[in-house]
């Protein structure tokens, strides 16, 4: 039995999330995830963000960005970090300097 709720209907869990914890860069990539997590205004993204970051070159990641941010926001569909994604994962140059950390599958 529960104690100290009321005996209306009962009410959602909350679970913590990414955003409930602070998250302080230590790296180049991990600054540039926090960036993309920011401006895409997606947080629970973090994890992919940093994995992008550690992918693909800053630059294709920054173009595709500046590309994301000019959708107008009636031309989204799910969200900017969804659309992020969809175009780093299609179109991003992978970064063959980050000491082998690309993935080299075909």
């Amino acid at each position: 039995m529960r104690t100290g709720r009321s005996a209306g209907p009962i009410a959602a869990e909350r679970f913590p999330t990414m955003s409930d914890h602070p998250f302080f860069p230590h790296t180049h990539e991990e600054s540039l995830a926090q960036e993309l997590a920011e401006r895409l205004h997606d947080p629970e993204g973090l994890p992919l963000y940093l994995k992008v970051a550690k992918q693909y070159t800053e630059s294709s990641i920054r173009q595709i960005l500046r590309r994301v941010l000019e959708v107008p926001d009636e031309r989204i569909r799910t969200s900017r970090g969804a659309l992020f994604n969809w175009l780093i994962h299609r179109h991003g140059k992978r970064d063959t300097t980050n000491n082998g950390a690309a993935d080299t599958r075909h």
